[in-house]
């Protein structure tokens, strides 16, 4: 099993539409091109891949109507319908509709010296990053160069996973709405992390994508988990007021104390204890731990709980030819039942004697199998029997 680690943010590029003169087209840049002459081209720039099949999923992408391919070649013709003397842009919205604009301001958007095509994605950065995906004529010698897709675009995924989504599902976007069965509206915003939560769940009925991707599944989840975690990241970095950043001990120590210089502080993006894994729920949770040590003296048991990919309860939801690791979600799903199951019997049934406390965290194997390491607290007449060899045996 492969294990994806992702250090830093994590972001999709975009290239041109358009191959520059001898240079082999690559990408989207393929889907003008006839399905047979773009499988060989993929086959040169991958040449340990089987041309049989890379033609066979090429023509499958054709046949069952993937969306996008037909939207670059609607693009290209709008934009070479319009006149060369009026700047123009197309705009692929969230819903996946194209939109025309012209008149655009010359000195941002200069007129083209060239045919090629390009996507120009907003800053990623600013306070209202805009939805769309723009596609616009571009000229110059860097017209080759790369830009961001706005992860709150609808095709942010479909684009980059294509097998995962032949048929070019829209994904997450800010216009999501929770209804009922009735088509009542439930929730005005659906969040990242719940839409993808319930994307995950297998259903009756439901395909083999994407739970039968193997270790392009496995990408994808990580992938998907670190797009929620940078919204999250993002809402924190403009919502500083909110979290009343301003008063956090060390900057505004700092300047009341006369210890610094105001202007050399700049702008301070503070994680609250909230934000999981970050440096202040580390040590919230490190404080917390020695108080439970200051109140009930030292632990009576150090306990490790590890995943097994061969459970019954693993085994049973596989589909055929699949094994545990080909589904992390549903290992970490087993495994953080059997904890829930462990700490009731910790806590309730009482089953090393009684309880106190327990204070526990989770780490993951190089395989990425999930365990636990947990401290726990007896009574000090409960913990003197496990001083004895004989009891334990």
């Amino acid at each position: 099993m492969q294990v994806f680690q992702i250090h830093g943010e994590l972001y999709h590029l975009h290239g041109p539409l358009e191959t520059a003169p001898g240079a082999a087209p690559r990408y989207a840049q393929l889907y003008f091109y006839d399905p047979a002459y773009a499988a060989a081209a993929r086959s040169r720039t991958n040449p340990q891949l089987d041309l049989v099949i890379l033609q066979g999923l090429t023509e499958m992408l054709y046949e069952i109507g993937n969306p996008y391919i037909h939207v670059y070649h609607t693009a290209r013709e709008r934009l070479r319908s319009c006149s060369a003397e009026v700047p123009a842009r197309v705009l692929l919205s969230p819903q996946l509709q194209l939109t025309l604009k012209t008149g655009a301001d010359r000195r941002r958007e200069n007129l083209p010296t060239s045919d090629e095509l390009a996507v120009i994605i907003p800053d990623a950065a600013a306070d209202a990053p805009v939805r769309e995906i723009v596609l616009a004529a571009r000229g110059g010698q860097d017209g080759s160069r790369y830009q961001r897709i706005s992860s709150a675009h609808a095709a942010y995924m479909p684009l980059h996973y294509v097998l995962l989504f032949p048929k070019g599902d829209p994904g997450w976007h800010p216009g999501l709405q929770l209804r009922n069965q009735a088509g009542q509206r439930v929730r005005e915003r659906i969040t990242q992390r719940a839409y993808y939560r319930f994307y995950l769940h297998p259903r009756g009925g439901q395909t083999t994508v994407p739970f039968a991707f193997y270790r392009l599944f496995q990408q994808y989840i990580v992938d998907i988990w670190a797009l929620c975690d940078q919204s999250t990241l993002d809402w924190i970095r403009f919502n500083q007021k909110q979290l009343r950043a301003d008063v956090y001990s060390g900057v505004a120590d700092a300047i009341a104390h006369d210890d610094a210089d105001a202007a050399a502080l700049g702008r301070r993006i503070v994680l609250p204890s909230s934000f999981l894994g970050g440096p202040r729920f580390i040590g919230q949770c490190y404080q917390d731990s020695m108080a439970i040590v200051r109140k009930l003296g030292r632990p009576s048991l150090f306990i490790t709980f590890t995943a097994n990919p061969r459970w019954p309860e693993i085994q049973r939801e596989l589909r055929e030819g699949e094994t545990g690791l080909n589904q992390p979600d549903l290992v970490v799903r087993v495994f953080h039942i059997k904890v829930r199951e462990l700490l009731q019997d910790l806590y309730q049934q009482q089953i090393f004697g009684r309880f106190l406390g327990c204070v526990w965290t989770i780490e993951y194997q190089k395989r990425g199998l999930p365990h636990l390491h947990l401290l726990l607290f007896l009574h000090p007449d409960d913990r003197e029997r496990y001083l004895d060899p004989a009891n334990v045996d």
